[in-house]
């Protein structure tokens, strides 16, 4: 007898064929460097009516050590420590008529915290730190160092191959996109790379200069053609689509920035505002102003808490959650699970993260201003309002939403300026029209 679930038919459909093959894009120079060129553009020139798959795709360069004393020459003096998403200040995705359809700004910022919440110490542990670079357990000091150049002046020093994946809508792999089908030049991924003294930490701060450059860029992907019925029919789909085409739900981050200013205390009010269609969750980040810049600080690895001991947002006049979050070098539970709710991974009670509870450099929270730790503000917003509201995907509809506030509770008087980054997590539409644009809607 056979089992169940195993059927048969005498009218077996036709699966639809198609070829596959492993492409690499280039970027259009062999070499960059963040003080002159340091706008890495790769084109995709993706075949007639062909697919990719981003997958399985990864971004590859050999990044140089260029950093050097001037006072005198040494190779351990400049040896830096870094990752691949750390030299990545932007992405900016163009459509084939040289339009944006996608930008994350802060880039390298918003990559570091979602490896912290998201990745497990195995995987950091093996794959990521061969591949990526960087720490071993998500201590940025853990990192392996890169040998700077034997000179007194800006030169080659050691060099390391790095490979990973990019965090953008456009790039998640979660569907074929249809590349092929546009009219006009190819689309491209522009990289714009970050400013050494805030992407690398160099040995030794005194008589140093951080300087690096990247080489050999390219992003590797399959291309995928089908046969000529589906690609018949699929231009029937796109004509029967109208203005807006088929489209693609995917998810990206918009960036806002603000500050706090040094000696203030107490309850804070810090504006923003971002309008998406879809708002799925909005995260506040904290770092010292003299830090972001400074070569002798990890300071995408590294953040800080400004000493909060409650945060709320308010939005339209009306505050979220509906009391403040709580938290203290006692009491962090609260403000922990609200930012793994953010990330969609509160049921996953196994949920492994980078996220320590004390040790250097990894512990969450501390209510000390110059500890350096992980704690980033986060507030849920999905299905918030997605149900009344058509032109929603999953999350709160800011679009018709003004200024937005931060507010945290500081409790102790800060000792210089801070620099608030917020990321908002949203739902971004990607369409495909029959006359060959390609477009987003957020």
């Amino acid at each position: 007898m056979n089992p169940e679930q195993v059927k048969f038919s005498s009218s077996a459909v036709e699966a639809t064929s198609a070829e596959s093959e492993l492409v690499i894009f280039r970027s259009e120079l062999t070499s960059y460097n963040p003080g002159s060129n340091k706008f890495v553009r790769i084109n995709l020139a993706v075949a007639d009516k062909s697919w990719i798959d981003f997958s399985d795709s990864c971004l590859s360069l050999k990044f140089t050590n260029r950093s050097h004393d001037t006072a005198s020459a040494s190779t351990s003096e400049t040896a830096v420590k870094t990752q691949l998403s750390n030299l990545i200040k932007s992405i900016t995705i163009l459509n084939s008529q040289g339009e944006q359809v996608e930008y994350i700004n802060n880039y390298n910022l918003i990559s570091n915290i979602i490896d912290d919440y998201t990745m497990g110490s195995n995987h950091k542990v093996g794959v990521e730190q061969i591949l990526a670079g960087g720490s071993n357990d998500g201590d940025p000091n853990n990192a392996s160092e890169v040998a700077g150049a034997n000179s007194t002046s800006e030169a080659d020093g050691s060099s390391l191959t790095m490979v990973d994946r990019l965090m953008t809508g456009t790039t998640s792999g979660q569907y074929l996109l249809p590349l092929g089908y546009l009219i006009g030049q190819a689309p491209s991924i522009i990289l714009e790379l970050c400013d050494p003294a805030e992407c690398l930490k160099i040995n030794t701060a005194a008589n140093t200069v951080a300087a690096y450059a990247v080489s050999e860029v390219q992003i590797r992907a399959k291309q995928i053609r089908f046969n000529s019925a589906f690609n018949a029919n699929f231009e029937a789909t796109l004509a029967s689509a109208g203005d807006m085409g088929v489209n693609y739900i995917t998810e990206s981050f918009l960036h806002n920035q603000a500050s706090l200013n040094s000696g203030i205390s107490g309850q804070q009010t810090v504006p923003f505002s971002v309008n998406p269609r879809s708002a799925k969750y909005i995260l506040a980040c904290m770092r010292l102003e003299a830090n972001v810049a400074n070569r002798d600080k990890f300071s995408l690895g590294c953040r800080s808490s400004c000493a909060l001991g409650e945060y709320s947002f308010e939005i339209s006049g009306k505050m979220y959650p509906s009391q403040p979050i709580q938290v203290s070098n006692t009491n962090y539970a609260q403000a922990y699970s609200n930012l793994l709710d953010c990330l969609g991974q509160i049921g996953n009670l196994n949920h492994n993260t980078l996220i320590t509870k004390g040790t250097t450099r990894t512990l969450f929270y501390s209510n000390t201003q110059g500890t350096d730790q992980k704690f980033v503000a986060g507030l849920v917003l999905e299905d918030f309002n997605s149900a009344t509201n058509p032109s929603t995907y999953s999350g709160a509809n800011l679009s018709t939403v003004g200024q937005m506030s931060f507010r945290p509770k500081i409790d102790t008087a800060l000792s210089g300026a801070y620099r608030v980054d917020f990321f908002t997590s949203i739902d971004m539409s990607l369409h495909i029209t029959a006359d060959g644009r390609m477009f987003s809607v957020r």
